[in-house]
């Protein structure tokens, strides 16, 4: 059975609202969709890492409750060495 789900944005300042969410088959669905919608705001927006910093997607389900966060930020790139 599918629910709504809804991605807000926020970092603890401000709030960027989502009223209409969409509808999608399980949390992890969800999930994936909002990595999708992450990545393409990057993309899209071209800004440099630093203005991400602190930003996250709220996945809200119908009832309000916040159910995963994902940080807007990417993830530091670790290298190795094979010395």
């Amino acid at each position: 059975m599918s629910s709504r789900y809804y991605f807000n944005l926020t970092n603890g300042s401000h709030f960027i609202h989502d009223s209409e969410g969409c509808q999608l088959e399980d949390i992890d669905s969800a999930i994936a969709f909002a990595n999708k919608a992450i990545k393409e705001l990057r993309a899209e927006a071209s800004l440099p890492s630093e203005v991400w910093q602190r930003w996250e997607m709220e996945i809200r389900n119908g009832a309000g409750e916040v159910i995963w966060v994902v940080p807007l930020e990417p993830l530091p790139v670790k290298s190795c060495s094979l010395h």
